[in-house]
């Protein structure tokens, strides 16, 4: 449980040797992208898109068929971008484990596996500068950006099942994006929380796939049980945050 510490402390460490050599950092940052953003992104995008979609469309029927007397309109300017801001980071966190980290965790099995990190150590090349560093800040830029990618996709799917649906809202746009953009006071509290559990997210998923990847492993079902391992650890601490953040804004804004 405490690996991923171990390794996010050990590699921000080693951030002044990385400086002096930008090329080794490079390279293994570029393979660190293609794992865990290019490779993912356009299914996070597909899925974002159909959650809001989809969320929007649950509403609209539960409201429309539930005897509700208040008008879809009047229903959907109400709830904003609420729904963006709840379901965007847990969602997007638990995506990005099991695709990009878990992806970046088998990366670096398969090293381990096949010695080529006991090379490194033989040759005098500290691990955490040359792998865990550029492989850490790699993965957590990547879910920053699907982050975004997430959030995005969840508004657009909102944005054409309002403009299909509800014609009846003048200005769909600014109904999914109000509390994204200019929230009010009340809200503003949810925005500054979904922003924080993000940071949280992009620095422990990464410090978790990278910590399970590197551990010394003997034969192909350990890479496999790290990655598996990797996967549940991250998406069990993501619910204990969102469930903890949760008690705390409630707490703070008294019940």
């Amino acid at each position: 449980m405490l690996a991923p510490f171990a390794v996010l402390v050990r590699a921000l460490a080693a951030a002044p040797a990385a400086l002096a050599r930008p090329r080794d950092f490079a390279e293994v940052a570029r393979v660190t992208f293609a794992q865990g953003l290019w490779r993912p992104l356009g299914f996070i995008a597909a899925v974002s898109l159909l959650v809001g979609f989809t969320l929007l469309y649950i509403f609209h029927r539960a409201f429309s068929g539930g005897g509700v007397p208040v008008r879809p309109d009047k229903i959907f300017a109400l709830i904003g971008s609420m729904h963006v801001l709840a379901l965007a980071p847990p969602l997007s966190a638990i995506l990005f484990a099991a695709t990009s980290g878990s992806a970046v965790a088998a990366w670096l099995g398969g090293m381990s596996l096949t010695r080529q990190t006991a090379a490194l150590r033989g040759l005098g090349i500290a691990e955490a500068r040359y792998l865990w560093l550029p492989a850490v800040l790699g993965l957590a830029l990547a879910y920053v950006v699907l982050a975004g990618v997430f959030t995005g996709g969840m508004v657009l799917g909102g944005l054409l099942y309002l403009k299909l649906q509800v014609p009846a809202l003048a200005d769909p746009w600014l109904v999914v994006t109000a509390d994204l953009l200019d929230p009010p006071a009340a809200r503003a509290p949810f925005r500054a929380r979904a922003l924080v559990l993000v940071a949280l997210y992009a620095g422990g998923i990464a410090a978790d796939a990278v910590a399970k990847g590197s551990s010394d492993k003997a034969s192909a079902d350990a890479v496999t049980a790290a990655m598996v391992r990797s996967v549940m650890a991250c998406t069990l601490w993501v619910v204990a945050l969102e469930l903890a953040s949760l008690v705390v804004l409630y707490g703070a804004r008294g019940g």
